[in-house]
């Protein structure tokens, strides 16, 4: 058998088709590594962002345990029919209360 022997313009031709094809070879792996970093970047992102959800949910149920107790410690004074609180440590309360709730409003 002879070799087959290919002429000039079909080697030109096999390596601009060669030189195509590593260039779209390049331009894919430069954009997996794109990717790959953005992907990174999104992945912090969104572990900070649970780790803020985790601390605001922490300090909200804080709050509305700290509300709860005030209302119960507010509805023992009412059932006992005593008046132990003067009209101003009445109106803290009140101020007190509503402050809470004003900010467990803002964090929902």
């Amino acid at each position: 058998m002879e070799p087959e022997v290919t002429s000039g313009k079909d080697i030109k031709t096999l390596e601009a088709a060669l030189q195509t094809l590593w260039e779209k070879a390049r331009m894919v792996s430069e954009s997996l590594v794109r990717l790959n970093e953005t992907n990174a970047a999104l992945r912090r992102r969104v572990a900070e962002l649970e780790g803020d959800e985790g601390r605001l949910k922490e300090e909200l149920s804080s709050r509305e345990r700290e509300l709860e107790r005030l209302r119960q410690e507010a509805l023992r004074l009412q059932s006992n029919g005593s008046d132990t609180l003067t009209k101003e440590e009445k109106e803290a309360l009140k101020a007190r209360i509503k402050d809470l709730i004003a900010k467990i409003n803002s964090h929902l």
